[in-house]
């Protein structure tokens, strides 16, 4: 079974089970899948689940049903708008009887950074400042000698500082995650991208230096982001930045 044979009959099901709107996002949407890609459909609709997958036709289909308040958060919030603006944007409707998807994907389009700066700069602020404590855990597993432990928090400052920090703080809209890391890198220059290379166990460096890395990539976000915090969020920041510089004495 194709794409929109496989489409349409999971639309056809979630408007039978009281859908008020259904659409096509990701790949197959801006038609750039490639072959192990999964078919992510929306539905606007009763909440009798929030996400399942499922085998259909050779493929893989991933189903998010939600209010239409959920997904209208989507475009304020700001853990969620890089990836939620460019994914209504590129949607293709499927089923939208009452115009619920059309007035979505309206918003989308008519959607500007402005009205959330203020909302998006104290976001940054408070998430870089609550990732010292993953700075503390990876010092304290490199300390006592806890590798595994050590990989987890270098991969988990890795991975949150480009994936959610980083892409709000340089007001990166992306539709595939597959292009994330490299926007992000190409917005923040050179050593980051080497720094997030590392940090991520690309290169041929050893495991400390990939943690070095992992506590680099802190460095610079912190850096970028020290004009939005306030007395409390400095303070913390500072001492995780002072504790990341002595780790390796």
């Amino acid at each position: 079974m194709d794409r929109p044979s496989v489409a349409g009959e999971v639309a056809d099901q979630l408007a039978e089970g009281g859908a008020e709107a259904v659409v096509l996002v990701g790949s197959h949407a801006r038609g750039d899948a490639g072959p192990e890609s999964d078919v992510d459909i929306l539905a606007v609709g009763p909440q009798t689940f929030s996400f399942r997958l499922e085998r259909r036709g050779g493929l893989l289909v991933s189903v998010t049903c939600r209010p239409l308040e959920a997904y209208r958060q989507g475009l304020t919030d700001p853990g969620l708008i890089c990836a939620a603006v460019p994914g209504w944007r590129e949607a293709v409707t499927l089923r939208d009887p009452y115009g619920t998807a059309a007035a979505l994907i309206g918003e989308a389009l008519d959607w500007t950074w402005a009205p959330l700066e203020g909302c998006c700069d104290r976001w940054v602020a408070e998430e870089t400042c609550s990732l010292a404590e993953e700075v503390h855990k990876l010092i304290a597993a490199l300390r006592g000698g806890r590798g595994a432990a050590a990989a987890v928090q270098r991969s988990v400052l890795a991975i949150r500082l480009a994936g959610g920090v980083m892409a709000v703080h340089r007001r990166i809209l992306y539709g595939s995650e597959n292009r994330l890391w490299d926007l992000v890198s190409a917005a923040m220059g050179e050593g980051w991208r080497e720094a997030q290379l590392a940090a991520l166990g690309l290169g041929d460096e050893g495991f400390e230096k990939t943690c070095r890395a992992a506590l680099g990539l802190y460095d610079l976000a912190a850096d970028g982001a020290n004009r939005l915090f306030d007395g409390r969020q400095r303070r913390v920041v500072r001492h995780a930045r002072n504790l990341s510089s002595g780790a390796f004495r």
